[in-house]
């Protein structure tokens, strides 16, 4: 037990990129084994991981990756307080592994170096936290350290911080950032650019975006119109009815998905108007 306490540290690799280096005591291999274990059992029984979880974090309170998942173990829980702290705890723990040489303006902890995925799922699950906690000024920080942490945002970090700025009704912030990814094409930046222009009143260019955006999604106006909106079956493939196939793109189910994460943007009366004369105008 005499390492359990051994704290994470950050070196400087080249230019302004460093790694967490782990000690001996959090990367042994039986603890390694404990911990995937314990993730395993998240979601099918979220209170054995919770309990394996506890265990680990007792034992290195510097394990940044144990916090994290203990806090979605809570979530998925309902236990939304503890997840919330936790989730701040893991965030706070690595945050203080950081030297006074780092400077969090400029320096990088780059997702390819493996060691550094745990601070960054831990910066992700705290702002998904403080989103979720309606903290939506809060959350735009975190994630907007994320990015810069890792630019090239392998954890999709820019679709969170979009819906963040759309729940805050910053429009100009929204708009910044659409445009900071001009090849990004998904339903959420092909569509989030198609709303802030219809919210600023400028149809001429949601006109422009609007071809693109049904490119990514061709049920996406439909569901914004409905008057009743119902999830739709998981997707299947033929021959495996009982195989979870996800979410796959261009799909009802993603179009529901997009809406239902963001639906008091897409209540928007303007936005609702302006789909509805979208179909009119497609079935002439």
């Amino acid at each position: 037990m005499g390492n359990t306490s051994e704290k994470p540290i950050v070196q400087k690799q080249y230019g302004n990129t460093w790694e967490f280096v782990y000690p001996l005591s959090i990367i042994d291999e039986r603890v390694s084994d404990e911990f995937w274990e314990a993730v395993e059992f998240l979601d099918d029984s979220d209170l054995i991981a919770e309990k394996m979880l506890k265990k680990l974090v007792l034992e290195h309170p510097y394990y940044i990756d144990a916090y994290v998942h203990l806090s979605i173990a809570y979530r998925s829980q309902e236990k939304t307080f503890e997840s919330l702290l936790t989730a701040e705890k893991a965030f706070n723990v690595g945050i203080g592994c950081l030297p006074k040489a780092f400077n969090l303006k400029k320096d990088q902890l780059i997702w390819p170096m493996s060691d550094n995925r745990p601070f960054l799922r831990a910066c992700q699950n705290w702002g998904v936290e403080l989103q979720y906690h309606t903290k939506y000024s809060e959350a735009v920080e975190i994630y907007r350290l994320n990015l810069a942490l890792n630019p090239e945002d392998h954890q999709g970090i820019r679709y969170l911080l979009l819906e963040t700025l759309f729940a805050l009704k910053d429009y100009k912030q929204a708009e910044d950032l659409l445009n900071q990814y001009p090849d990004d094409f998904t339903i959420e930046f092909k569509f989030g650019i198609v709303a802030v222009h219809i919210l600023n009143d400028n149809l001429k260019l949601a006109d422009q975006h609007l071809e693109e955006a049904v490119q990514t999604n061709t049920f996406f106006i439909d569901e914004v119109t409905r008057t009743k909106h119902v999830k739709p079956l998981p997707y299947r493939i033929p021959g495996e009815p009982n195989f979870d196939a996800g979410i796959p793109t261009r799909s009802v189910q993603e179009a529901y998905g997009y809406w239902e994460r963001n639906k008091e943007l897409y209540h928007n009366k303007k936005i609702i108007s302006y789909f509805k004369t979208v179909q009119k105008s497609d079935t002439r």
